[in-house]
Protein backbone atom coordinates (compact mmCIF):
# COMPACT_ATOMS: atom_id res chain seq x y z
CA UNK A 1 0.00 0.00 0.00
CA UNK A 2 1.44 3.36 -0.75
CA UNK A 3 0.83 6.46 1.68
CA UNK A 4 -0.13 9.45 -0.34
CA UNK A 5 -0.01 12.84 0.74
CA UNK A 6 -2.57 15.45 -0.59
CA UNK A 7 -2.49 19.38 -0.72
CA UNK A 8 -5.03 21.09 -2.30
CA UNK A 9 -6.08 24.56 -1.41
CA UNK A 10 -9.52 24.68 -1.87
CA UNK A 11 -11.20 22.59 0.71
CA UNK A 12 -13.83 20.86 -0.98
CA UNK A 13 -11.78 19.49 -3.84
CA UNK A 14 -9.47 18.70 -0.85
CA UNK A 15 -12.25 16.59 1.04
CA UNK A 16 -13.27 15.14 -2.28
CA UNK A 17 -9.19 13.84 -2.86
CA UNK A 18 -9.56 12.85 0.23
CA UNK A 19 -12.30 10.57 0.07
CA UNK A 20 -10.79 9.31 -3.61
CA UNK A 21 -7.55 8.03 -2.25
CA UNK A 22 -9.15 6.74 0.85
CA UNK A 23 -10.94 4.13 -0.95
CA UNK A 24 -8.69 3.16 -2.86
CA UNK A 25 -7.64 -0.42 -1.88
CA UNK A 26 -3.85 0.35 -3.05
CA UNK A 27 -3.58 3.60 -1.17
CA UNK A 28 -3.26 5.45 2.33
CA UNK A 29 -4.17 8.73 2.95
CA UNK A 30 -0.82 9.64 5.10
CA UNK A 31 -1.78 13.38 5.74
CA UNK A 32 -4.07 15.95 3.82
CA UNK A 33 -3.58 19.86 3.73
CA UNK A 34 -4.80 23.19 2.15
CA UNK A 35 -1.83 24.74 3.14
CA UNK A 36 1.69 24.09 1.10
CA UNK A 37 3.71 25.46 4.20
CA UNK A 38 2.14 23.33 6.49
CA UNK A 39 2.86 20.28 3.72
CA UNK A 40 6.14 21.39 3.47
CA UNK A 41 6.75 20.98 7.05
CA UNK A 42 5.08 18.17 8.27
CA UNK A 43 6.55 16.06 5.19
CA UNK A 44 9.31 14.56 6.64
CA UNK A 45 7.48 13.42 9.73
CA UNK A 46 4.54 11.45 7.12
CA UNK A 47 6.91 9.80 5.03
CA UNK A 48 4.71 9.40 1.73
CA UNK A 49 5.25 7.57 -1.58
CA UNK A 50 3.69 9.79 -3.58
CA UNK A 51 2.15 13.47 -3.30
CA UNK A 52 -0.56 14.48 -4.93
CA UNK A 53 -0.32 18.26 -5.64
CA UNK A 54 -2.71 21.20 -6.91
CA UNK A 55 -0.70 23.47 -9.00
CA UNK A 56 -1.97 26.61 -8.39
CA UNK A 57 -2.29 27.78 -4.61
CA UNK A 58 -1.30 30.45 -3.04
CA UNK A 59 2.10 31.56 -1.11
CA UNK A 60 3.45 28.58 -3.10
CA UNK A 61 2.37 26.76 -5.86
CA UNK A 62 2.53 22.99 -6.75
CA UNK A 63 5.65 23.46 -8.97
CA UNK A 64 7.68 24.83 -6.57
CA UNK A 65 6.46 23.08 -3.82
CA UNK A 66 7.43 19.86 -5.46
CA UNK A 67 11.20 21.04 -5.85
CA UNK A 68 11.24 21.53 -2.30
CA UNK A 69 9.89 17.72 -1.61
CA UNK A 70 12.09 16.38 -4.05
CA UNK A 71 15.07 17.85 -2.31
CA UNK A 72 13.85 16.41 1.00
CA UNK A 73 13.17 12.35 -0.92
CA UNK A 74 14.50 12.62 -4.89
CA UNK A 75 12.31 9.33 -4.82
CA UNK A 76 8.85 10.68 -4.10
CA UNK A 77 6.54 10.36 -6.72
CA UNK A 78 4.59 13.64 -7.84
CA UNK A 79 0.77 13.69 -9.37
CA UNK A 80 -0.34 17.08 -10.19
CA UNK A 81 -4.08 18.25 -10.43
CA UNK A 82 -5.11 21.46 -11.92
CA UNK A 83 -7.78 22.88 -14.04
CA UNK A 84 -5.54 24.02 -16.48
CA UNK A 85 -3.97 21.43 -19.39
CA UNK A 86 -1.38 23.45 -20.37
CA UNK A 87 0.67 22.89 -17.19
CA UNK A 88 1.16 19.63 -18.48
CA UNK A 89 5.07 20.97 -19.73
CA UNK A 90 6.09 22.66 -16.15
CA UNK A 91 4.78 19.75 -14.53
CA UNK A 92 7.04 16.93 -15.82
CA UNK A 93 9.74 19.64 -15.71
CA UNK A 94 9.74 18.27 -12.11
CA UNK A 95 9.60 14.23 -13.56
CA UNK A 96 5.97 14.24 -12.09
CA UNK A 97 4.69 10.77 -12.79
CA UNK A 98 1.69 11.97 -14.34
CA UNK A 99 -1.31 14.72 -13.70
CA UNK A 100 -5.10 14.85 -13.26
CA UNK A 101 -7.53 17.48 -14.90
CA UNK A 102 -10.05 18.46 -12.32
CA UNK A 103 -12.62 17.23 -11.52
CA UNK A 104 -10.67 14.25 -10.27
CA UNK A 105 -12.72 11.08 -10.84
CA UNK A 106 -12.26 7.32 -9.61
CA UNK A 107 -11.54 6.56 -13.04
CA UNK A 108 -8.39 8.77 -12.87
CA UNK A 109 -7.22 7.89 -9.61
CA UNK A 110 -6.89 4.19 -10.96
CA UNK A 111 -4.94 4.70 -13.91
CA UNK A 112 -2.87 7.12 -12.24
CA UNK A 113 -2.45 4.50 -9.04
CA UNK A 114 -1.53 1.65 -11.53
CA UNK A 115 1.72 3.85 -12.13
CA UNK A 116 2.50 5.11 -8.95
CA UNK A 117 2.45 1.13 -7.57
CA UNK A 118 4.80 -0.23 -10.70
CA UNK A 119 7.40 2.63 -10.58
CA UNK A 120 7.60 1.68 -6.39
CA UNK A 121 7.88 -2.15 -7.03
CA UNK A 122 10.11 -1.15 -9.19
CA UNK A 123 12.36 1.17 -7.23
CA UNK A 124 12.17 -1.47 -4.10
CA UNK A 125 13.29 -3.89 -6.25
CA UNK A 126 16.34 -1.91 -7.21
CA UNK A 127 17.19 -0.48 -3.63
CA UNK A 128 20.05 -2.28 -1.42
CA UNK A 129 18.50 -3.80 0.85
CA UNK A 130 19.29 -4.33 4.91
CA UNK A 131 21.75 -7.51 5.39
CA UNK A 132 20.13 -10.06 6.56
CA UNK A 133 22.13 -11.03 9.26
CA UNK A 134 23.25 -7.71 10.06
CA UNK A 135 21.73 -6.83 13.25
CA UNK A 136 20.19 -3.51 14.67
CA UNK A 137 22.05 -1.33 17.25
CA UNK A 138 18.71 -0.66 19.25
CA UNK A 139 16.27 -3.42 19.54
CA UNK A 140 12.85 -2.21 20.41
CA UNK A 141 10.38 -5.40 19.59
CA UNK A 142 9.91 -7.78 22.67
CA UNK A 143 12.40 -6.01 24.84
CA UNK A 144 14.43 -2.54 24.88
CA UNK A 145 18.34 -2.68 24.25
CA UNK A 146 21.18 -0.79 22.57
CA UNK A 147 24.50 -2.43 22.10
CA UNK A 148 28.02 -0.61 21.26
CA UNK A 149 30.39 -0.83 18.90
CA UNK A 150 32.03 -3.88 20.92
CA UNK A 151 28.74 -5.92 21.07
CA UNK A 152 28.27 -5.34 24.86
CA UNK A 153 24.51 -4.11 26.01
CA UNK A 154 24.63 -0.14 26.79
CA UNK A 155 23.97 1.08 31.12
CA UNK A 156 21.84 3.90 30.78
CA UNK A 157 23.11 6.50 33.45
CA UNK A 158 19.16 7.17 34.26
CA UNK A 159 15.87 5.46 33.17
CA UNK A 160 14.47 8.88 31.92
CA UNK A 161 17.65 8.53 29.87
CA UNK A 162 16.62 5.54 28.31
CA UNK A 163 12.85 6.94 28.27
CA UNK A 164 14.17 9.67 26.33
CA UNK A 165 16.38 7.29 23.86
CA UNK A 166 13.22 5.44 23.18
CA UNK A 167 10.99 8.29 22.21
CA UNK A 168 13.16 9.29 19.96
CA UNK A 169 13.44 6.14 18.26
CA UNK A 170 9.70 6.18 18.05
CA UNK A 171 9.77 9.07 16.47
CA UNK A 172 12.69 9.75 14.44
CA UNK A 173 14.00 12.39 11.81
CA UNK A 174 11.53 14.89 13.10
CA UNK A 175 11.57 17.70 15.16
CA UNK A 176 10.46 17.26 18.71
CA UNK A 177 10.19 20.59 20.99
CA UNK A 178 12.05 20.60 23.91
CA UNK A 179 8.89 21.53 26.02
CA UNK A 180 7.19 18.65 24.17
CA UNK A 181 9.59 16.75 26.18
CA UNK A 182 9.82 17.98 29.42
CA UNK A 183 5.56 17.64 29.69
CA UNK A 184 5.95 14.30 28.24
CA UNK A 185 8.71 12.61 30.87
CA UNK A 186 8.60 14.96 33.38
CA UNK A 187 4.34 16.13 33.84
CA UNK A 188 4.87 16.55 37.36
CA UNK A 189 7.84 19.07 38.04
CA UNK A 190 7.68 23.14 37.41
CA UNK A 191 8.81 24.30 34.02
CA UNK A 192 12.12 25.03 35.15
CA UNK A 193 12.90 22.00 36.25
CA UNK A 194 11.66 19.75 33.32
CA UNK A 195 13.32 21.76 30.91
CA UNK A 196 16.73 21.49 32.85
CA UNK A 197 15.86 17.49 32.83
CA UNK A 198 15.40 17.30 29.25
CA UNK A 199 19.08 19.33 28.55
CA UNK A 200 20.63 17.12 30.77
CA UNK A 201 19.16 13.94 29.76
CA UNK A 202 20.22 14.77 26.00
CA UNK A 203 23.51 15.61 27.55
CA UNK A 204 23.86 12.15 29.23
CA UNK A 205 22.43 10.17 26.15
CA UNK A 206 24.70 11.77 24.08
CA UNK A 207 27.53 11.04 26.29
CA UNK A 208 26.72 7.00 26.89
CA UNK A 209 26.08 6.82 22.93
CA UNK A 210 29.88 8.18 22.44
CA UNK A 211 31.21 6.27 24.76
CA UNK A 212 29.75 2.58 23.83
CA UNK A 213 31.05 4.09 20.31
CA UNK A 214 27.74 4.23 18.44
CA UNK A 215 27.60 7.01 15.85
CA UNK A 216 24.24 9.16 15.69
CA UNK A 217 23.20 12.16 14.18
CA UNK A 218 20.95 13.76 17.31
CA UNK A 219 21.06 17.75 16.20
CA UNK A 220 19.40 20.56 18.51
CA UNK A 221 17.58 23.58 16.53
CA UNK A 222 14.24 25.94 16.91
CA UNK A 223 14.54 24.83 20.75
CA UNK A 224 13.90 21.02 19.74
CA UNK A 225 15.89 17.80 19.30
CA UNK A 226 15.53 16.02 15.55
CA UNK A 227 17.11 12.22 15.87
CA UNK A 228 18.36 11.14 12.34
CA UNK A 229 17.96 7.58 11.50
CA UNK A 230 18.98 4.86 9.15
CA UNK A 231 16.40 1.91 8.33
CA UNK A 232 19.43 -0.30 9.72
CA UNK A 233 20.16 1.56 12.99
CA UNK A 234 16.82 -0.24 14.54
CA UNK A 235 14.40 -3.21 14.31
CA UNK A 236 11.85 -0.67 14.32
CA UNK A 237 13.13 1.78 11.44
CA UNK A 238 13.45 -1.60 10.02
CA UNK A 239 10.44 -3.38 9.96
CA UNK A 240 8.61 0.32 9.31
CA UNK A 241 10.70 0.70 6.17
CA UNK A 242 9.51 -2.38 4.89
CA UNK A 243 5.80 -2.03 5.81
CA UNK A 244 5.81 1.39 3.90
CA UNK A 245 7.56 -0.08 0.81
CA UNK A 246 5.67 -3.04 0.57
CA UNK A 247 2.24 -3.17 -1.16
CA UNK A 248 1.86 -7.22 -0.96
CA UNK A 249 4.37 -10.11 -0.25
CA UNK A 250 5.35 -11.71 -3.76
CA UNK A 251 8.43 -13.70 -4.55
CA UNK A 252 10.96 -11.29 -4.33
CA UNK A 253 9.67 -10.28 -0.25
CA UNK A 254 8.73 -13.52 0.75
CA UNK A 255 12.31 -14.46 2.58
CA UNK A 256 12.92 -10.74 4.18
CA UNK A 257 9.04 -11.12 5.16
CA UNK A 258 9.59 -14.01 6.78
CA UNK A 259 12.35 -13.36 8.48
CA UNK A 260 10.86 -9.93 10.02
CA UNK A 261 8.21 -11.89 11.03
CA UNK A 262 9.88 -14.08 13.00
CA UNK A 263 12.30 -11.49 14.61
CA UNK A 264 10.22 -8.46 14.97
CA UNK A 265 8.27 -9.86 17.38
CA UNK A 266 6.50 -9.41 21.26
CA UNK A 267 5.60 -5.83 22.05
CA UNK A 268 7.05 -2.63 21.04
CA UNK A 269 9.72 -2.18 24.00
CA UNK A 270 8.89 -5.07 26.10
CA UNK A 271 5.96 -3.95 27.11
CA UNK A 272 7.78 -0.89 29.34
CA UNK A 273 5.22 1.16 31.04
CA UNK A 274 6.13 4.69 28.75
CA UNK A 275 3.22 6.53 29.42
CA UNK A 276 3.50 8.02 25.65
CA UNK A 277 3.55 4.16 24.34
CA UNK A 278 0.67 2.67 24.26
CA UNK A 279 -1.00 4.42 21.27
CA UNK A 280 2.32 3.62 18.98
CA UNK A 281 2.47 0.03 20.78
CA UNK A 282 -0.76 -0.36 19.18
CA UNK A 283 -0.44 0.82 15.71
CA UNK A 284 2.92 -1.46 15.71
CA UNK A 285 0.72 -4.50 16.63
CA UNK A 286 -2.00 -4.00 13.84
CA UNK A 287 1.32 -3.84 11.35
CA UNK A 288 2.57 -7.09 13.30
CA UNK A 289 -0.91 -8.97 12.16
CA UNK A 290 -0.95 -7.36 9.08
CA UNK A 291 2.40 -8.85 7.90
CA UNK A 292 1.27 -12.02 9.17
CA UNK A 293 -1.97 -11.85 6.90
CA UNK A 294 0.05 -10.96 3.88
CA UNK A 295 2.35 -13.13 4.04
CA UNK A 296 -0.40 -16.45 4.82
CA UNK A 297 -2.08 -14.73 2.06
CA UNK A 298 0.97 -15.34 -0.22
CA UNK A 299 1.38 -18.77 0.98
CA UNK A 300 -2.39 -19.59 0.57
CA UNK A 301 -2.13 -17.94 -2.86
CA UNK A 302 1.18 -20.36 -4.53
CA UNK A 303 -1.12 -23.35 -2.55
CA UNK A 304 2.01 -23.79 0.16
CA UNK A 305 -0.41 -24.53 3.17
CA UNK A 306 1.80 -25.53 5.63
CA UNK A 307 3.91 -22.46 5.13
CA UNK A 308 0.54 -20.76 5.69
CA UNK A 309 0.06 -22.05 8.91
CA UNK A 310 3.39 -21.70 9.95
CA UNK A 311 3.36 -18.40 9.83
CA UNK A 312 -0.22 -18.17 11.64
CA UNK A 313 1.45 -20.76 14.87
CA UNK A 314 4.64 -17.73 14.95
CA UNK A 315 2.71 -15.01 14.72
CA UNK A 316 0.96 -16.56 17.83
CA UNK A 317 3.28 -17.13 20.00
CA UNK A 318 3.41 -13.36 20.93
CA UNK A 319 -0.30 -12.66 20.57
CA UNK A 320 -2.12 -15.69 21.20
CA UNK A 321 -5.19 -13.96 21.92
CA UNK A 322 -5.38 -12.65 18.49
CA UNK A 323 -9.20 -13.62 17.58
CA UNK A 324 -8.91 -12.84 13.76
CA UNK A 325 -5.54 -14.37 13.28
CA UNK A 326 -6.82 -17.44 15.15
CA UNK A 327 -9.55 -17.96 13.56
CA UNK A 328 -8.01 -17.74 10.27
CA UNK A 329 -5.52 -20.49 11.96
CA UNK A 330 -8.39 -23.02 12.79
CA UNK A 331 -10.44 -22.47 9.60
CA UNK A 332 -7.16 -23.51 8.18
CA UNK A 333 -6.87 -26.77 10.22
CA UNK A 334 -10.64 -27.67 9.25
CA UNK A 335 -10.36 -27.40 5.72
CA UNK A 336 -7.37 -29.97 6.20
CA UNK A 337 -9.07 -32.01 8.47
CA UNK A 338 -6.45 -31.59 11.28
CA UNK A 339 -8.24 -32.56 14.32
CA UNK A 340 -6.05 -32.63 16.71
CA UNK A 341 -4.38 -29.60 15.86
CA UNK A 342 -7.89 -27.48 15.60
CA UNK A 343 -8.31 -29.07 19.49
CA UNK A 344 -5.13 -27.92 20.83
CA UNK A 345 -5.39 -24.45 19.18
CA UNK A 346 -8.66 -24.28 20.13
CA UNK A 347 -8.24 -25.11 23.44
CA UNK A 348 -5.57 -23.10 24.09
CA UNK A 349 -6.92 -20.68 22.93
CA UNK A 350 -10.17 -20.58 25.42
CA UNK A 351 -7.81 -21.35 28.48
CA UNK A 352 -6.21 -17.94 27.46
CA UNK A 353 -9.11 -15.83 27.35
CA UNK A 354 -10.67 -17.13 29.95
CA UNK A 355 -7.08 -16.46 31.73
CA UNK A 356 -6.39 -13.27 31.21
CA UNK A 357 -9.89 -11.53 30.29
CA UNK A 358 -12.18 -13.99 32.29
CA UNK A 359 -13.65 -13.97 28.38
CA UNK A 360 -15.23 -17.05 26.12
CA UNK A 361 -14.38 -16.86 22.60
CA UNK A 362 -16.77 -14.48 19.64
CA UNK A 363 -19.85 -16.48 19.00
CA UNK A 364 -18.35 -17.14 15.34
CA UNK A 365 -15.55 -19.33 16.37
CA UNK A 366 -17.52 -21.38 18.91
CA UNK A 367 -19.49 -21.75 15.45
CA UNK A 368 -16.61 -22.85 14.23
CA UNK A 369 -15.13 -25.47 16.45
CA UNK A 370 -19.09 -26.52 16.71
CA UNK A 371 -19.37 -27.50 13.43
CA UNK A 372 -15.77 -28.77 13.46
CA UNK A 373 -16.67 -31.41 16.18
CA UNK A 374 -19.52 -32.00 14.47
CA UNK A 375 -18.33 -33.01 11.21
CA UNK A 376 -15.88 -34.71 13.01
CA UNK A 377 -18.19 -36.66 14.92
CA UNK A 378 -19.93 -37.99 11.97
CA UNK A 379 -16.85 -39.03 10.03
Amino acid sequence: MLRVMIVEDEQPILDLMERLVGEHPLLQVAGAFTSPIAALDRHAELKPDAVFLDIEMPKMGGIQLAEKLKEQNEELQVVFTTAYPDYAVDAFRVHAVDYLLKPVTSEDLERVAARLLKLHVMRSALRPAVAADQEPIARCFGTFETRGSNGSLINWPTRKTEELFAYLLAYPNRLVGQWHLADLLWPDLDEDRALHNVHNSVYRLKKALKDAGVSLDLSNSNDGYRLQLSPDFSDLERFRDFMNRTAEIDERNTAEAAKLLRSHAGSLYGGKDYSWSAGLAAEIATKQAGLARMLTAYYRRIGNRSAAKETLRVYLLHAPLDEEITGELLRLYAEDGEAGSFRAQYEQYVRGLEEELGAAPAEEIRKLAAAFVHKATEA
